[in-house]
């Protein structure tokens, strides 16, 4: 029990909560508009990318909090700022990075 409290700390549980942040604002402003594509929600790929995304956070907030342990309020804002931007982070990553050519 003591690995797991060590492992989840409070920017790790911040930064998973940004995590979730980031597609609930997405879904809220696909619902708001009136000709986008709708969402189902009987979809098992919406959830599994909600639980990517947190995944992702809480390994960001892993790496970025990991031997803090006094969070002031700043600190928790930013937790939970790089829990939101994990995902987009990862996304720009990917794409950034150059596709290898085959050899010839």
């Amino acid at each position: 029990m003591e690995f797991l409290s060590s492992i989840f700390t409070e920017g790790v549980i911040l930064s998973a909560l940004g995590g979730v942040a980031y597609p609930l604002l997405t879904l809220l402003e696909r619902i708001q508009q009136p000709n986008a594509n709708k969402i189902d929600l009987k979809d098992v790929s919406f959830y599994v990318s909600i639980f990517i995304y947190v995944f992702l956070a809480s390994i960001i907030g892993y790496i970025y909090f990991h031997d803090k342990l006094n969070f002031a309020v700043n600190d928790r804002l930013l937790a939970f700022h790089v829990g939101i931007t994990a995902p987009l982070l990862i996304r720009a990553l990917a794409t950034a990075l150059p596709k290898q050519k085959n050899p010839k």
